[in-house]
């Protein structure tokens, strides 16, 4: 019984195969125009079948082979052109109105030849209404002309069987008996197998709302908890705000005294000195710490604003080639600056942009030996509204395990104390969402013991607003 079942499911799964063949590509990704397309073709591939019941019966049970019965087969077989019709493009609503003429002829046919408005044949006339409900859905503007068919079929049939009375059907009276049968089992195995598939449909298109529904208020709560989030950024924005404010007042005291100190002939201790150069780094340490902090915060909540300009693409860089270049030198390195001569004016934020290359100069600088620092600008190949800024280094160069998560916020492959861009790479994960919040981007490129090289890519103009808000 399994094994009958298993044939039935997989030459069931080859006929919808065949019928998803014939749907054209113009009605695909509309679910009501596919599911009217469908009907269209399970019925003109299974309709002649069940419909040539009419004519094999006529020709069993009157051993004749009648004229009328011929033209009968030969109308009925002509609704397997349409398939074909259809997947060569032919228009739809087109094809539904022949189908239902060619529908009314067949039947008429039948009953003008066979027992008039008493004809076994009458109860497919009961086909009609359905299929073109199958056919055409909930569109209403073929219901007219389906209407004036039928009716002026009905009407045309009407007038012909008074003025011209059909030849006498010669036919026993078991075999109209057996002749009506066979149509009402056809006709009720025809209808029956329409209504299981537009059943199948109807449950389909339940649970298909029910679960459009269900994602509605998983988005609804997704929106909900989305704005949660906000406001608890928002929150933390402001408060890290506050804070950085409350800690910066006191640091900035600790630092210029710590200045002063410095700067005071009358402390000669080599040890004090010492000891008070630490304070003064230090200090200045968690200052830029604290910003760095209130950057990302800002960049996270989408409260960064950027102050975009025209300015020159040589002045920005040799600004903050100049604020690092003693850094760098005193490593015993020498800067090498090569910036394209075409690429003249950028609209950019100056302080941003200056931000983000003077880190990347300051730990070139820090981790390179008596090397050269490269500095190069140029236009994007094949992006006019595109430059990149590489900055490279002969330095010690980035393990591949750091490489890979260099930009990402509080990861565990860099140690606090010893990484090769110091603390917790919250300097680079600024860097890097202050690029993409200024349509950007950073990427780099290392080798251990041969170098880096940091590839800083921005827009030469501003064709629309900075986004608000940048992914984590």
């Amino acid at each position: 019984m399994s094994s009958v079942a298993n044939v039935l499911a997989r030459l069931g799964g080859r006929y919808m195969q065949l019928i998803e063949y014939f749907i054209p590509d113009r009605m695909r990704g509309d679910r009501e125009a596919e599911n009217q397309a469908r009907m269209f073709l399970i019925s003109h591939s299974l309709g002649p079948i069940l419909g040539n019941a009419v004519p094999l019966a006529v020709l069993i049970f009157n051993a004749t082979l009648r004229i009328d019965a011929i033209v009968l087969a030969v109308a009925i077989t002509a609704f397997w052109v349409f398939p074909f019709l259809l997947k060569r493009g032919a228009n739809y609503d087109a094809l539904v109105l022949t189908s239902v003429v060619d529908l009314n002829f067949c039947i008429l046919w039948s009953c003008y030849f066979y027992g008039g408005v008493g004809s076994p044949t009458l109860p497919w006339l009961l086909i009609i209404p359905i299929l073109s409900l199958f056919y055409i859905g909930g569109e209403r503007k073929l219901q007219p002309a389906l209407l004036a068919i039928s009716a002026g079929s009905f009407a045309l049939f009407l007038t012909l069987y008074n003025v011209f009375p059909p030849p006498p059907t010669d036919m026993p009276p078991y075999a109209v008996y057996g002749l009506g049968f066979v149509s009402t089992a056809a006709a009720l195995a025809y209808v029956a197998t329409m209504a299981i598939y537009y059943a199948r449909i109807f449950d389909a298109s339940i649970a298909l709302e029910t679960e459009v529904q269900r994602r509605r208020e998983t988005a609804d709560q997704l929106r909900r908890a989305i704005a949660e989030a906000d406001r608890a950024g928002s929150a933390k924005a402001d408060f890290l705000a506050r804070m950085s404010h409350e800690i910066k007042t006191p640091l900035n005291a600790i630092v210029g005294y710590s200045q002063l100190l410095r700067e005071d002939k009358l402390i000669a201790d080599p040890a004090a000195q010492q000891d008070i150069g630490r304070i003064h780094d230090a200090g200045l340490y968690l200052v830029r710490l604290i910003n760095m902090i209130l950057d990302l915060s800002k960049l996270e909540a989408g409260r960064m604003q950027f102050d975009v300009r025209r300015h020159n693409v040589h002045d920005c860089i040799s600004a903050a080639i100049e604020e690092y270049r003693a850094g760098i030198a005193a490593n015993g390195n020498s800067i090498v600056v090569d910036i394209d001569p075409e690429l003249n004016e950028i609209d950019i934020d100056a302080n941003r942009f200056k931000q983000v290359l003077g880190a990347i100069l300051e730990n070139a600088g820090q981790h390179t030996r008596d090397g050269i620092v490269t500095v190069m600008a140029r236009r994007a190949i094949g992006a006019s509204n595109r430059f990149h800024v590489r900055v490279a280094d002969s330095g010690t160069g980035i393990p591949a395990d750091v490489l890979k998560t260099l930009f990402e916020t509080f990861t565990a492959t860099r140690d606090a104390a010893t990484g090769r861009f110091g603390g917790t790479g919250t300097n680079l994960t600024v860097v890097h969402r202050l690029c993409g919040a200024m349509g950007g981007s950073i990427s780099a490129e290392s080798m251990v013991g041969v170098g880096s090289t940091f590839t800083i890519t921005m827009p030469v103009t501003q064709e629309r607003a900075l986004p608000h808000r940048l992914a984590a």
